[in-house]
């Protein structure tokens, strides 16, 4: 935020010393008096106007931002470049390149305009620091083990370390200030930031990785130990200014704030919390009292002399992270913020920095660089170090190293505060623009070089259906959102009709959306357990669903929940399945049906999360359609009196074959389903020669082997073009509970013809797209299975 003393500089800078006049009305005259008078010249200038002014200015800031990350987003460089580089653009940096953009700046951007803006932009950082301190979850970092309390300290301290001899051994003995300005770099340089570090992860989607759960516990501890080391220079630094009382004074003012906000404030948020009903947001009034404690809180520190920002963020740490109070908060306050004040706050800040400097300090930037390279050196080493000593892969150790190095707007706040406070010269100012701007364009790039989480599902071996033996034991994923689809999941399975000879081991993943909390949460539960603790992160209904299924069938399962961001749940599930080695993962579809046959609601998220499973997982996947016929619990648990009507629509190829070894599961006690197996034939085929003999020899085992069955039957029908197999779904869809399908994506065949153009869902192939249509209505639910794709692509 520009201070006052600030632009005293730059009025005095701008006019060789002298002083000048400036008048002004009182009360101030906000607003202009439009448009229509400013183009006739009967109204007063732009510069008179503050509000219309700051709305201009505002409009300049978000278009150059906006049209640098259209090009530099190409590349994979976060937002955070563009606002820099904007701020740079609109700074003084350049000044005298091109009289015609001075002028238009110094017109558009008037010294006196600037303590609105700082002020504007302020206040929204105020409320960013806040929300960092309410996102983070301090508990994280207990069931994190070792590796992060080791490595935040060490980072910290051992790069602290190296980087202050450096600048101690680079400064000049008769320059003090230039020692100070060295330090401070090395300390900047060693410090890692949670929200920087969380912002990078969140940009590179790798938020819910391994290496992005180990990044977020370790900057947290590095964070703590950060602001214990500032705590005590800053002590040490009062008591050498101010003298031992003034300092103590200080010090207990700032412990019995601390004890305030931990006895008064925390009690009276988990009050709130608790007082909120579940599934409904907290009420208004609470939310606004607690913003206003916010800036209460800034007043005080101010008073007794601590950092303006510290209170916000202190404050936000006792907040309950979660629902409901954190995530209310979040989801009030993120959108403006995040959107607004945040690339408001970087540009005016970076607006300060002067790179001329630079020009005639070439010595002095010299000596910086290599404090900073030393300093990174050092980080890179403790953090790379202590990631192989806990038996990480080299790249993913690498990675780790580059994350911890990473740099942001609370360094370009830290920098920017001591600047103001003139604790910091103008080159030391620009030397820290510069080293975050060029982190922040560089770290991201290394990071995504190195790193990639689906890398390790390449080399995963063939697992599947079609390769099991029909007795052996299946290993299932069903992952659900809603206790809907866990009624879905359990029928399916129990059509399956696990028994002691031809096992299923069940293991459950609830997918729920990260809202009010910065680190992914991965939640392990005991079902033989009546009530735990993780309870809270999952709704009591749907674990009494599991414990209830789990007692009454012979069936093990396994329950855990993923707390993530949409877009970065396909981690957690490919996770899963290839920890557990699973043969199958269930995902329900993105839209939903009533009963009466109407579509209830979309996600399309879902949907997108759906996609990347398709793409990414070690094993088969099965996305299920329910049409509100198997959401009631436990509807065919009766199998002597009611069979579950299953279909299976084979056209060939890999997908089919396994979709149907799924189908034929469900027949193998003949006292759970009934099974139809309708296989459309074309005349002109274009299916390989091996492929047919792999589909005939697949489909003779259950002609032959359940000849005279009751719960099978085999029906060869023709459908030489896509009309005949579109009429062929039509007829069985109000015939059959369940249909199985293969997704068959990207094959073509006459059976399919002139349908690929109507396919609106891709991810569910032709026939299944057919059947998932709002425009077909039929009471069949339906599972489009894909036979595991990464074996394919990378060989075994």
């Amino acid at each position: 935020m520009a201070s006052n003393f600030t632009i005293y500089q730059e009025i005095m800078t701008a006019n060789n010393g002298n002083f000048i006049t400036l008048c002004m009305s009182f009360p101030p005259k906000a607003s202009s008096n439009g448009i229509w008078d400013y183009v006739s010249g009967s109204s007063d200038t732009l510069r008179s106007s503050p509000l219309p002014l700051l709305e201009c200015q505002m409009l300049i800031i978000f278009i150059i931002v906006t049209i640098l990350h259209f090009f530099l987003h190409v590349f994979g460089i976060p937002v955070f470049v563009s606002q820099m580089i904007a701020g740079l653009i609109l700074g003084s940096s350049w000044k005298g390149y091109s009289i015609s953009f001075d002028n238009f700046k110094e017109y558009l951007f008037p010294i006196a305009s600037q303590d609105i803006l700082g002020l504007l932009s302020g206040f929204g950082y105020t409320l960013f620091v806040f929300l960092v301190g309410v996102r983070m979850d301090l508990n994280v970092v207990k069931k994190s083990g070792k590796q992060p309390l080791i490595g935040g300290v060490l980072s910290v301290v051992i790069s602290a370390i190296i980087g202050s001899i450096t600048a101690f051994s680079l400064s000049r003995v008769d320059k003090r200030g230039e020692l100070i300005n060295m330090e401070y770099i090395a300390a900047a340089q060693s410090f890692t930031s949670f929200a920087v570090v969380h912002y990078l992860l969140d940009h590179l989607k790798i938020l819910n990785s391994e290496v992005g759960r180990l990044a977020l516990s370790t900057t947290i501890v590095a964070d703590l130990t950060s602001l214990s080391i500032s705590f005590i220079a800053t002590f040490i630094r009062s008591v050498q200014i101010h003298g031992v009382l003034k300092a103590s004074m200080s010090f207990t003012s700032t412990i019995g704030s601390i004890v305030f906000v931990l006895f008064i404030f925390r009690p009276a948020m988990l009050r709130i919390a608790r007082s909120t009903p579940n599934g409904r947001p907290v009420n208004d009034i609470y939310i606004g009292i607690i913003v206003l404690l916010v800036f209460v809180s800034i007043s005080t520190h101010v008073t007794i002399g601590r950092s303006a920002y510290s209170a916000p963020f202190i404050l936000g740490l006792v907040v309950p992270e979660g629902p409901p109070l954190g995530t209310s908060l979040v989801n009030r306050l993120d959108g403006i913020i995040t959107s607004v004040f945040v690339p408001l706050f970087v540009t005016i800040n970076v607006m300060k920095a002067d790179l001329s400097f630079l020009t005639y300090s070439t010595k002095f930037l010299a000596r910086s660089t290599i404090v900073i390279i030393m300093t990174t050196v050092a980080k890179m080493i403790a953090s790379v170090g202590t990631s192989l000593y806990f038996k990480m892969s080299s790249y993913d150790a690498l990675a780790f190293g580059f994350i911890m190095s990473s740099k942001g707007i609370i360094e370009l706040v830290g920098s920017s505060f001591f600047y103001d406070s003139k604790a910091l010269t103008g080159q030391t100012y620009s030397v820290m623009v510069i080293d975050i701007l060029f982190f922040s364009t560089l770290v991201p790039m290394l990071v995504k070089c190195v790193y990639n989480p689906s890398r390790k599902y390449a080399h995963y071996k063939r697992k599947n259906i079609l390769n099991l033996k029909l007795d052996a034991e299946l290993r299932i994923l069903g992952c659900f959102h809603t206790q809907e689809d866990v009624s879905v999941v359990l029928n399916l399975l129990h059509a399956l009709y696990p028994t002691e000879e031809s096992p299923v081991l069940l293991y459950t993943l609830h997918l729920v959306e990260l809202v009010g909390r910065s680190s992914p949460v991965f939640i392990s539960h005991e079902l033989h357990e009546q009530k735990g603790a993780s309870e809270e992160m999952i709704s009591d209904n749907i674990l009494q669903m599991l414990r209830k299924y789990g007692r009454s069938n012979v069936v093990s399962i396994e329950a855990f929940t993923a707390i993530a961001p949409k877009r970065l749940m396909h981690d957690d599930i490919c996770t899963v399945a290839i920890n557990k080695l699973t043969s199958l993962v269930i995902l329900p579809f993105h839209r939903r049906w009533t009963r009466e046959g109407i579509v209830e609601s979309e996600d399309n998220a879902i949907r997108a999360l759906n996609c990347h499973v398709l793409e990414l997982a070690p094993c088969s996947v099965g996305i299920l359609i329910d049409r509100g016929y198997l959401s009631s619990y436990h509807s065919f648990e009766h199998s002597n009196t009611s069979l579950l009507q299953v279909a299976m629509v084979f056209i060939g190829g890999q997908d089919d074959r396994e979709a149907f070894s799924l189908a034929r599961r469900m027949i193998k006690e003949m006292n759970t389903a009934q099974l139809t197996v309708i296989r459309l034939l074309a005349e002109d085929d274009n299916i390989s020669y091996w492929e047919t003999v792999l589909d005939t020899e697949l489909l003779n085992d259950v002609r032959y082997s359940f000849v005279g069955g009751k719960a099978v039957r085999y029906m060869e029908m023709q459908a030489d073009e896509g009309s005949n197999t579109a009429a062929i779904i039509r007829s069985i869809g109000d015939s059959y509970d369940l249909v199985i399908v293969g997704r068959r994506g990207g094959v073509e065949s006459p059976q399919t013809s002139g349908l690929m153009e109507w396919n609106e869902f891709p991810e569910l192939g032709i026939i299944g797209d057919m059947l998932a249509s709002a425009d077909f209505h039929c009471k069949a639910s339906t599972l489009v299975i894909q036979q595991q794709q990464q074996c394919s692509f990378y060989g075994q």
